[in-house]
């Protein structure tokens, strides 16, 4: 199946303005539109989340990034959003440094079955912890969304853990950031593909621009699950001693 990604890499705006932002977007309808984590400044209850549902004009799927959203607790969380509904959320699990004193971490991992294929959340610092890539993987999933918010002088370790997490599970991971000043965007999408031999990367980052990218499932599928036999072999035979 071919998915075409828009990764936003958009400033970090209060609701108000992210009410306009989304209202002015045009996207092609096949699109599947990615925001950055906590790209919305100030705390989400459903009364906003409403409000800005009502402000998108499109009906395609969208993973809004995250949001300090208000569920009795607060909570890091990323919405996925298709016809202008929400078909469900990720909570952020390991929550990052100050984060702890502030948010309620998340206790679920979800596989999200989308229209044609499976699809995964892992917010920011969660890509960076492989088992939750890896129970994805087990779960045949096709794509990993990364909503981030990583710091300028961070982004080369970043960017080793979205290759990492897609090489070693033979699934793309698209990891959108923001380019407020203190993160300035360079987003990355790792893209698995077979080739005579073995399995090479595509790599596309990009500094500041909207990412558009288009992945073929059936390009990395059969290595997915090539690699999930292999694991299970080995899973089967070998047994810890310490």
């Amino acid at each position: 199946m071919k998915l075409r990604i828009r990764g936003l890499q958009s400033r970090r705006m209060t609701m108000h303005n992210a009410m306009e932002y989304l209202s002015s977007l045009d996207p092609e309808s096949d699109e599947i539109i990615v925001l950055p984590e906590k790209f919305i400044t100030e705390k989400i209850d459903g009364n906003s989340l409403g409000m800005i549902l009502d402000s998108i004009k499109f009906n395609n799927t969208i993973i809004l990034g995250s949001l300090s959203y208000v569920d009795r607790f607060l909570f890091n969380r990323s919405f996925i959003i298709k016809d202008r509904k929400i078909m469900g959320w990720q909570d952020k699990i390991n929550l990052y440094r100050a984060e702890a004193t502030k948010y309620t971490p998340g206790s679920e991992l979800k596989v999200f079955n989308m229209a044609g294929y499976r699809a995964g959340i892992l917010v920011c610092y969660d890509l960076d912890f492989p088992d939750y890539a890896r129970m994805l993987f087990r779960e045949h999933c096709d794509i990993i969304f990364n909503p981030s918010l990583i710091r300028k002088d961070f982004h080369r370790e970043w960017h080793l853990y979205v290759k990492t997490r897609s090489l070693e599970n033979r699934i793309p991971v698209i990891s959108i950031n923001s380019i407020s000043d203190d993160f300035m965007g360079d987003s990355i999408i790792a893209y698995p593909h077979r080739e005579e031999g073995g399995v090479r990367l595509d790599i596309i980052e990009d500094k500041r621009d909207d990412i558009l990218y288009s992945i073929d499932t059936d390009a990395y599928a059969a290595s997915r699950e090539e690699r999930l036999r292999e694991e299970k072999i080995m899973l089967e035979h070998v047994h810890r001693t310490v």
